[in-house]
């Protein structure tokens, strides 16, 4: 399980979150983080999640899909290239198939829970289906703009700006 306190979170410069109540992200669990553009949901996994998720990574496997994953694709190109260079990854989707074999294959080894973190990525229905599918018990966090929709029971967590400077962070259940 992961928990975020409440408290004000200084995210950048004059910008901050304020979380108004204790968050608890668990196993096997689905959080959709709903907002408008410029409300703070990748300044709360950026400055909030990720940072509790680093401490406690020898307890279960992340995975992070950036909001600009073609960035982060390029180190994931160059992992293929140097320890599976037949790969020859190519695309966005081969980069993250690439990630969630590996997942799969380190799962396998040693289990433990997972954390997948996607920070508006067109993947997304994609990815979620892959970890369904795979029988591995995981936790989503999720933001998105699009119409990702799925059966299951979706805790959101709600970023509403308050002032130009700040958002007001809070949890309902639909």
């Amino acid at each position: 399980m992961i928990k975020i306190a409440p408290g004000i979170v200084s995210c950048w410069q004059d910008f901050s979150l304020l979380i108004e109540q204790e968050l608890f992200f668990l196993p096997e669990n689905i959080y959709y983080l709903q907002g408008e553009n410029g409300s703070g949901k990748s300044s709360f996994i950026k400055h909030s999640l990720l940072p509790v998720l680093e401490t406690q990574r020898n307890l279960f496997y992340f995975l992070y899909f950036q909001q600009l994953f073609h960035l982060q694709g390029y180190a994931i190109k160059s992992h293929s290239a140097f320890y599976q260079p037949e790969l020859k990854l190519k695309s966005e989707w081969d980069c993250i198939q690439y990630l969630l074999h590996n997942l799969s294959e380190i799962y396998a080894i040693e289990s433990k829970p997972v954390y997948c973190i996607v920070d508006e990525n067109r993947y997304l229905a994609e990815i979620y289906h892959y970890l369904k599918e795979s029988g591995i018990p995981f936790c989503l966090i999720f933001c998105e703009h699009s119409s990702f929709s799925i059966a299951e029971e979706v805790n959101i967590i709600n970023f509403q700006l308050i002032a130009p400077n700040q958002s007001r962070v809070y949890e309902t259940t639909i």
